[in-house]
């Protein structure tokens, strides 16, 4: 009988053991999707915020003031005119014949 107890006995501690792994892994588990619910909220969150941008960066008065502060540009005017001539602006042409940048 005690051969029958010991045999007992391995399986309890092999069973104990293989539970303690078991709700281990699943502990960590549940760690890793938390983690990873958080994440998602957080894309989220970054997400609609970047949706928000976007169309406030779509609005023309947003449109213009960056056309007009980080291209230089300026709305046409009748008082100045370039003509292009064969590809090149005269005054351009102008300046490469004297040896100026285009």
């Amino acid at each position: 009988m005690s051969r029958v107890n010991i045999a007992l006995a391995l399986a309890v501690l092999a069973s104990a053991f293989w539970l303690i792994r078991t709700s281990n892994e699943a502990r960590s588990l549940f760690v890793q999707l938390e983690r990873a619910r958080t994440e998602e909220q957080e894309l989220e969150v970054q997400y609609d915020r970047l949706k928000v941008e976007r169309r406030t960066a779509a609005t023309p008065l947003v449109v213009e003031d960056m056309v007009r502060t980080r291209l230089k540009m300026s709305t046409t005017n009748p008082a100045v005119t370039h003509y292009v001539i064969d590809g090149v602006v005269p005054a351009a042409r102008a300046a490469s014949a004297a040896g100026g940048a285009p």
